[in-house]
């Protein structure tokens, strides 16, 4: 983690073309945006660069912090939060990067001029529509280096397999190719360009959070262009740290929001019956070993998969 403060380092001026402009969404996570924003200035001080953070009506004090430590991030607040996706749209409309990017709170920088190795690969490469970096757990074990679409296979692993469990137990091994091609970007790095969006659209507000990376890389690629990732790049993702607040909320986005992009995906009804039963199998499940896990609550799954239920039901 970044300990020292590089908030109040004397940086450029933004009389010049902005290239890049990084967008934060927040929601009651001071410390944790000290520490994404510090992680920044203290890899990229030199870069030209604009930092906008949309503030999601945060009870904590992170706008007084923003106010108060780093005076040159341009600042939007909303009176109510929003969600992810229209949060975001907000701080597009005003930015003026050739480039965006779309960076969680919760990610911590530790690669030097990462970003700018990243924005001199995608102009190098102009069919390259969306690119994004290796994510790492705090531990330095691999998160994600891309994703495939959902589907009824891919979430049985995820949701009954613990794929994702067990792919974290791996080590984070080189790859080959300096240059993956995958389906989707998660939105925790997501970088594009300013023309890409003027074409293909913003995000998709219908989705409150989680989803709208998957839907947006989707429309991307059916414009023709490729998507992937770097993977000599990463950052820290901590994962969820927004989310945990409110848990039963956000896991519930999550579900009916990749049920939207299964039926997106592959307009079929038999499939997105198949994912539902396979999510309240996995909820129940999860339930189950709550009981033996610190810091979760069974009843947290309970309630999820009633409300899960119902909601399906109407």
């Amino acid at each position: 983690m970044v300990s020292k403060n590089y908030s109040k380092v004397e940086k450029k001026k933004k009389s010049h073309e902005v290239v890049l402009s990084i967008i934060i969404v927040n929601w009651n996570n001071k410390d944790i945006l000290r520490d994404c924003l510090n992680s920044i200035y203290h890899t990229h001080n030199d870069s030209e660069y604009e930092i906008i953070v949309v503030d999601n009506h945060s009870e904590d004090g992170s706008v007084e912090l923003i106010k108060k430590e780093f005076f040159d991030v341009m600042i939007i607040e909303n009176d109510k939060n929003l969600g992810f996706a229209r949060a975001n749209n907000q701080a597009i409309k005003v930015a003026r990067g050739n480039y965006i990017l779309l960076l969680n709170n919760d990610t911590v920088v530790t690669n030097t001029y990462c970003f700018d190795r990243m924005i001199e690969y995608m102009k190098k490469n102009p069919q390259i529509g969306i690119l994004g970096c290796k994510l790492l757990y705090p531990d330095g074990t691999l998160q994600s280096c891309g994703e495939s679409f959902p589907s009824v296979w891919e979430i049985f692993k995820s949701q009954i397999l613990f794929a994702k469990t067990w792919k974290r137990l791996r080590k984070n091994k080189p790859v080959d190719n300096y240059f993956k091609k995958v389906d989707f970007i998660c939105g925790a790095c997501l970088m594009t360009r300013k023309e890409i969006l003027d074409k293909v659209g913003l995000l998709k507000e219908k989705y409150f959070m989680y989803g709208e990376d998957v839907e947006f890389c989707y429309r991307v690629q059916k414009a023709g262009y490729d998507i992937g990732v770097l993977t000599d790049e990463s950052i820290i993702h901590l994962h969820s740290k927004s989310t945990e607040k409110n848990l039963i909320e956000m896991l519930y986005h999550s579900i009916t929001n990749d049920l939207k992009n299964v039926r997106m995906l592959h307009h079929s009804n038999l499939r997105v019956l198949l994912v539902k039963i396979i999510y309240l199998m996995g909820i129940l499940m999860r339930a189950f070993l709550a009981i033996f896990r610190k810091g979760k609550k069974p009843g947290d799954y309970l309630k999820l998969f009633k409300r899960f239920l119902v909601k399906q039901n109407k």
